[in-house]
C-alpha cells in the first residue's frame, strides 16, 4: 500500500546531527473533539504522549521487518539479491487524550532495529504522522508530520540494541511534554525521502509489560548488592536515581551466578545500563531496548523498586503438569524461553546476543509454539518476512527474517518458507499461508535442485555456511549433505498432504513423487549401509532421519534404539536431531525411550540444565554461550500431541477429525493437561499404574479414542475410559 493511505500527505522528517534519541514535539488547538485517530511510523522505536500522557503501553515499536532495501555486504561482495520490503503503521484512537483548547503531539525516538549499529542499518532516525480530529459539528482537521515539527536531544546518549542505554538526567526535565512549555528555540526538522516499500497496518500484538517481578537481594557488600528477579527473563529493571545531578549509576545484567553470588561474567553478554541522575529523583529503567537476565549488580545505596517483564502481548493457552519433573520443568522453561524471545514481532533465537529471527530456530519451535500460545496473529506476521526475505532470482531464503547476515543452511533454515506455513495449517485450519507462498517454495525447490551434486543438497550462497544440524554436544559429525536432503524430502511431503488446497494437478503429484523418490534414492545410495542397516553410520541420531521419511529397516530402527536403549541415557543430537529422534521413537512405539530421554539427567539432557538450577532452555548442552535458547524445546509438541495423545488424522488440518491417542510408555505415574484447538479447549488427564490406565478427557467435538488394541468414539464435553 502507498504512504498516502494511511498519511494523506503528512512528510517523512528527520532530525539534522542525528543524536541519539530525539524529543519530538507539535502543538495544536482542538475544541469540542468526538474523535481523534493518530497513524505514526517513528523509526527506529518511539513512544509517543498526547499532553503529557503516553497513548499506549505497546513497546517497541515498529514491528520489526525488512523495511526498505538497503546496500548490503557479504564476506565474498555486494549482496545482489532480490527481497521483499515492507513497514508497519501504528494507529490509535486519541480521542479521550484530548483537550479543549492547546494540545501537544510529543514524541521520543530512539535507534531501535532501523538505526541500530550492532546490523547493517537502514539509515538514521525518521518519523511520519497523521492526526485527524473530528469535532461536535463535524469538521475534520489534520495534524501532519512536516518540516514545522520541533526537536531537540533527548536524554538517551549512548545506545546499542543488543547491549543497553546511557541515560542523563543532568539537564532533563519532563515539562517538555507538555503544551504550556515554550518550546520555541527548539530546531526545526527536516522534511526527507523515504525509500519506496510497502505500508500496512497489523494485528500483531506488541511489546508490552506482561508481568512484574520483585526482586531479591542474595548479597551485599559496601559498594553492589546482587539481586535475583526469580527466572531468566527480558526485560527492564526499575530504579529509584537519587537527586545527586551528575552522578553515574550503573547496573549490570548476567543470566547466572557464581556459587559466592557474584555475576557470571560470561553470561553478563555485555548487558549493561548507565543512568546519570539529575537535580530531582526519579524512577528510571531502559527506554528503547531489554535485558535478558535473572541476575543484577547496583549499586548498594540504589533502590530497586521492581523488575518489568516485557515481551510480545500473546496469552499461553495450554497447560501440562506431571509427577514427573523433568518433563514439568521442561514445559515451563520452554514457555518462558519462547516468551523471553518474543519481541516486536518476531521469534528470535536468544533475547540478548543476536535478537534475530533465525529461520532455523524458528521454523524448528513453530509446532511446540502453536500448541501452547495463541500465536495465530503472530505467525501470520512473521510469515510475511520469511517470504520477504526470499531472493527472487535465486529462490534462496535467508537465514533470518527479517534479514540480518547470518548463518544457517538450505534445509533446515530456508525451509521455513514451507514448514511455518504448513504448521499454521495444521493447528488453524487455515491454508490461505500456504496458498499465497506456495509459488515461493517452488522457487525455493529450484534453489535447492541448483545447489545440489549427485541429487544431494551439498551448498548454499557461495561464501556463506551451510550447515545440516547444529549445536550438537560434541564436534558435528552428522553430514551436511544428508540432512539438507532429509529435509527436501520432508518439505516435498507437507507440499503433497496439501495437494487439495493447492489445487496441484495429477501431473504435478506425480512429479513430486518421482522427485522424492529419486532424492530417497539418493540418500540410500551416498549414505545406506546394507550390512549394518545404518545411515550414516548413525552419528547423532541419523537413523531417525531416514526413518522420519520412511528409509530403512526393522535393523534401522533397532540399530536406533539400541543407542539411546543402551548406550546412551540422554540426547547426542543437534537442534534438528533431538527433534527428529524423540519423534521417531514416539511414532514408532518407543515411546518408553523417548520419555526416558526427555526424562534423562545425563551429561546431555534437560534433567541436567533443569539440575543447573535453569529456568530457560540453552543454546548447547554443554551450557556455553547463551542460556536462552528455544529451539531444543521443540520437543515440547510430543508433550501434548504423543503422551496426552491431542492430535488429529494424518489428512486433517485444524483439528477437523480429532484423535486421543495416548502412547502406550509402559510406565507408572500421571500426565495432565490441556490446549486450545480451532474447536476449543481438548483436555486430557491419564494416569497409569500397573494395574490399569485411566483417562479423563474433556472435548469441544466429537473425537475418537485411541489407545493400544482400543477404539473409542468420544463425545463432546467429559469422557472416562478405564483399560485394565
Amino acid at each position: 500500500m502507498v504512504r498516502e493511505k494511511y498519511f494523506g500527505s503528512a512528510l517523512w522528517v528527520d532530525f539534522p546531527q542525528n543524536p541519539v534519541s530525539v524529543l519530538v514535539r507539535k502543538d495544536f488547538d482542538a475544541e469540542n473533539t468526538v474523535s481523534a485517530e493518530l497513524s505514526v511510523i517513528g523509526l527506529g522505536f518511539f513512544e509517543c504522549y498526547i499532553n503529557g500522557k503516553i497513548i499506549s503501553q505497546d513497546r517497541f515499536l515498529p514491528l520489526n521487518t525488512d523495511f526498505h532495501k538497503r546496500v548490503l555486504k557479504r564476506k565474498n561482495g555486494l549482496w545482489n539479491e532480490e527481497t521483499s520490503h515492507r513497514i508497519y503503521v501504528s494507529r490509535y484512537d486519541v480521542t479521550s487524550f484530548i483537550k479543549d483548547g492547546k494540545n501537544s503531539l510529543c514524541f521520543m525516538l530512539g535507534n531501535g532495529w532501523y538505526a541500530d549499529t550492532h546490523q547493517e542499518k537502514f539509515g538514521d532516525k525518521k518519523l511520519i504522522f497523521r492526526l485527524t480530529v473530528k469535532d461536535g459539528d463535524g469538521k475534520v482537521s489534520e495534524l501532519l508530520s512536516d518540516e514545522n515539527v520541533l526537536y531537540k536531544e533527548g536524554f538517551i546518549k549512548e545506545y546499542d540494541l543488543t547491549e543497553g542505554e546511557t541515560q542523563d538526567f543532568t539537564d532533563y526535565c519532563d515539562s517538555w511534554l507538555l503544551p504550556e512549555t515554550d518550546i520555541s528555540f527548539w530546531e526545526k526538522a527536516r522534511e526527507c525521502s523515504f525509500p519506496e516499500t510497502r505500508y500496512m497496518l497489523t494485528d500483531c500484538p506488541a511489546d508490552t509489560v506482561t508481568e512484574v517481578l520483585y526482586p531479591a537481594i542474595i548479597r551485599v557488600d559496601e559498594a553492589y548488592k546482587v539481586y535475583d528477579i526469580g527466572k531468566n527473563c527480558s526485560g527492564n529493571l526499575v530504579i529509584l536515581l537519587p537527586a545527586q545531578k551528575g552522578r553515574r549509576v550503573e547496573i549490570t545484567g548476567s543470566e547466572e551466578k557464581l556459587p559466592e553470588n557474584e555475576l557470571d561474567r560470561e553470561k553478563i553478554m555485555d548487558q549493561n545500563a548507565a543512568f546519570i541522575c539529575g537535580d530531582t529523583a526519579r524512577e528510571a529503567s531502559q527506554k528503547f531496548t531489554w535485558h535478558a537476565s535473572r541476575f543484577f549488580r547496583v549499586p548498594a545505596d540504589i533502590k530497586v523498586i521492581r523488575f518489568d517483564v516485557i515481551t510480545t502481548n500473546v496469552q499461553v493457552n495450554s497447560e501440562f503438569t506431571t509427577d514427573k519433573r523433568v518433563l514439568k520443568w521442561l514445559y515451563d522453561a520452554f514457555i518462558n524461553t519462547q516468551l523471553s524471545n518474543m519481541h516486536s514481532g518476531i521469534p528470535s533465537d536468544c533475547p540478548h546476543l543476536e535478537r534475530r529471527g533465525y529461520t532455523g530456530d524458528g521454523q524448528l519451535a513453530a509446532d511446540a509454539v502453536m500448541t501452547t500460545i495463541d500465536t495465530r496473529k503472530f505467525y501470520d506476521k512473521w510469515i510475511e518476512d520469511i517470504s520477504d526475505c526470499q531472493d527472487r532470482l535465486s529462490g534462496h531464503v535467508q537465514y533470518t527474517a527479517p534479514y540480518t547476515h547470518s548463518g544457517g543452511g538450505p534445509g533446515g533454515w530456508g525451509g521455513a518458507i514451507v514448514h511455518v506455513p504448513f504448521m499454521y495449517y495444521k493447528h488453524f485450519g487455515d491454508p490461505s499461508h500456504m496458498i499465497r507462498l506456495y509459488p515461493g517454495m517452488k522457487e525455493y525447490f529450484r534453489f535447492l535442485d541448483e545447489h545440489s551434486r549427485g541429487k544431494l543438497v551439498s551448498r548454499d550462497i557461495d561464501g556463506e555456511w551451510c550447515l545440516g544440524d547444529w549445536c550438537t554436544p560434541t564436534k558435528i559429525r552428522i553430514p551436511a549433505p544428508f540432512v539438507n536432503t532429509y529435509f527436501y524430502v520432508k518439505h516435498i511431503d507437507e507440499i503433497l498432504l496439501c495437494s487439495d488446497v493447492l489445487g496441484l494437478s495429477k501431473k504435478e503429484i506425480r512429479e513430486y513423487k518421482e522427485k522424492r523418490r529419486v532424492l530417497c534414492e539418493a540418500i540410500k545410495k551416498r549414505y545406506f549401509d546394507p550390512d549394518t542397516g545404518d545411515f550414516a553410520r548413525n552419528v547423532q541420531g541419523a537413523n531417525a532421519f531416514a526413518l522420519d521419511i520412511g528409509l530403512g529397516t526393522k535393523k534401522t530402527f533397532k540399530n536406533l534404539c539400541s543407542v539411546y536403549d543402551e548406550k546412551h541415557m540422554y540426547y547426542n543430537t543437534g537442534i534438528f536431531g533431538t527433534d527428529i529422534l524423540t519423534r521417531v521413537l514416539f511414532m514408532r512405539g518407543r515411546g518408553d525411550i523417548a520419555v526416558r530421554l526427555l526424562c534423562s539427567e545425563g551429561k546431555y539432557s534437560f534433567g541436567n540444565i533443569m539440575n543447573q538450577g535453569a529456568t530457560t532452555l540453552w543454546e548447547y548442552w554443554t551450557g556455553r554461550r547463551s542460556h536462552s535458547h528455544p529451539m531444543f524445546g521443540a520437543v515440547v509438541s510430543y508433550l501434548f500431541s504423543c503422551i496426552l495423545g491431542i492430535t488429529q488424522e494424518k489428512d486433517s488440518f485444524g483439528y477437523e477429525k480429532l484423535i486421543i491417542s495416548p502412547a502406550e510408555l509402559s510406565l507408572t505415574g500421571s500426565f495432565s493437561g490441556k490446549r486450545e484447538i480451532p474447536q476449543g479447549t481438548v483436555s486430557v488427564s491419564a494416569e497409569y499404574s500397573e494395574r490399569f490406565a485411566r483417562f479423563d478427557i474433556t472435548l469441544p467435538a466429537e473425537g475418537i479414542f485411541r489407545y493400544k488394541d482400543t477404539e473409542i468414539e468420544l463425545t463432546a464435553g467429559q469422557n472416562r475410559i478405564i483399560i485394565e
